[in-house]
């Protein structure tokens, strides 16, 4: 085994500018060119009473549609909102306006959140104004037909399928969700530009998405789980979307889009994966989150019982705490093979210490040799540990692990 280097902190890494994998508008005049799944094949439905009328019917897999909001509708706004379910699955081009437009455009809105196959409206308008109803119309275009939405499904749910088959037996929904989670992060990358970047197909099967992607991707895998969950909406900047899982009945917020590192760094550790939205409260989430209320109110966030940092023994409240977690997240990283590991502190003077500590090492009193060098003897190997504190504005210490 190989000497040990020092600590030695990664200062290049502070020239990465901060980039963050939000949700942006993509341009409707790309027709893309559908990628047809070899596979794929659609029911054919036989129209009665025709002498040769066929049409394909669309295929929605079960766990496609994740249900919070809608339950929440009064009887009025619940038969619409079953009503403009059922016009867009069913390709309708015209269907009436049969409620306050701005009360139709939440639930149209609801209906693109909760029904995760609903990837194919291209544009919507207000079309004419019918004498006989005494109601306009809505018009509504569509990007793919009904073959090509059966066949993404149908390769969605075969993509799926191969993701569920890692999960054992001994894996508790905690686990279940970080292998969602890590899952997307280090198989699908952020494209604005992709036309299938808003879709589960996107994210599990061509591996490109937006927010909009990984969030609905997450959804139906934790709906194939039987993981409850909804999808947030809001703005970070820009328009973006998350989620929000129950566990042993409390909420918390996962984000994906946001914990898939970004740039140089993404290209200098493939195998990165970070943590800062895994599991958090509305506290942590509301610091560079607004939610917006679609249908009604997302639960609230309070428990802190499954957060990443906490539960896994990465988080620092005190002084005493430095050695601990880092040691064990270094000795995680290790085991697992992995090039980083983070731990996450408490308070900004926390932090401060610890980084004094770092920062003597690089005088030549490495503070942190010692568990170093018995975390090699543990796991037979040999290491040379980086740092950064490229996430301090989180509160987040990361090293980079060379393996030697």
């Amino acid at each position: 085994m190989r000497n040990l280097l020092r600590l030695k902190r990664l200062t290049y890494l502070l020239l990465i500018p901060i980039m963050l994998a939000g949700c942006t508008e993509r341009s409707n005049d790309d027709d893309g060119g559908y990628h047809v799944i070899s596979d794929g094949t659609s029911v054919k439905v036989d129209e009665p009473d025709t002498d040769s009328s066929e049409e394909y019917s669309c295929y929605i897999p079960e766990g496609m549609e994740t249900v919070y909001a809608s339950r929440y509708l009064d009887d009025e706004k619940k038969e619409v909102y079953d009503n403009i379910v059922k016009s867009i699955a069913g390709f309708e081009e015209s269907v009436p306006l049969e409620i306050d437009a701005e009360i139709y455009n939440m639930l149209l809105n609801l209906a693109n959140i909760e029904q995760l196959s609903f990837s194919h409206i291209e544009n919507r308008r207000l079309g004419d104004f019918d004498v006989n109803t005494q109601t306009f119309s809505v018009e509504f275009d569509y990007r793919f037909t009904e073959q090509e939405v059966s066949d993404m499904n149908r390769a969605s749910e075969k993509a799926a399928d191969a993701v569920l088959e890692g999960i054992t037996e001994d894996m508790s929904e905690y686990d279940i969700l970080k292998y969602f989670h890590d899952y997307l992060i280090l198989n699908c990358n952020s494209d604005t530009e992709d036309i299938y970047a808003n879709t589960v197909y996107g994210a599990l099967v061509k591996g490109k998405a937006l927010c909009e992607g990984y969030s609905k991707a997450f959804s139906y895998l934790c709906n194939r789980a039987g993981i409850e969950n909804m999808i947030v909406t809001g703005n970070t900047g820009v328009a973006h979307m998350w989620n929000m899982v129950n566990v042993d009945g409390n909420w918390y917020h996962i984000d994906v889009t946001l914990d898939k590192p970004m740039g140089q760094l993404a290209e200098m550790y493939p195998d990165m994966v970070l943590y800062q939205y895994f599991m958090v409260t509305n506290s942590v989430i509301e610091n560079d989150h607004v939610i917006w209320n679609v249908g009604t109110e997302p639960p609230k966030a309070y428990s802190k019982k499954e957060n990443y940092y906490i539960k896994e023994g990465f988080y620092i409240t005190e002084e005493t705490d430095i050695n601990s977690a880092i040691e064990n997240a270094l000795s995680d990283a290790v085991e697992n093979k992995r090039g980083t590991a983070s731990v996450r502190f408490d308070s900004n003077n926390v932090m401060i210490s610890a980084f004094s500590l770092l920062k003597e090492g690089q005088g030549g009193n490495d503070h942190f040799k010692d568990m170093i060098d018995d975390i090699c003897k543990e796991y037979d190997v040999g290491i040379n540990v980086g740092w950064t504190d490229y996430y301090a504005p989180y509160r987040i210490l990361v090293f980079v692990i060379d393996y030697t």
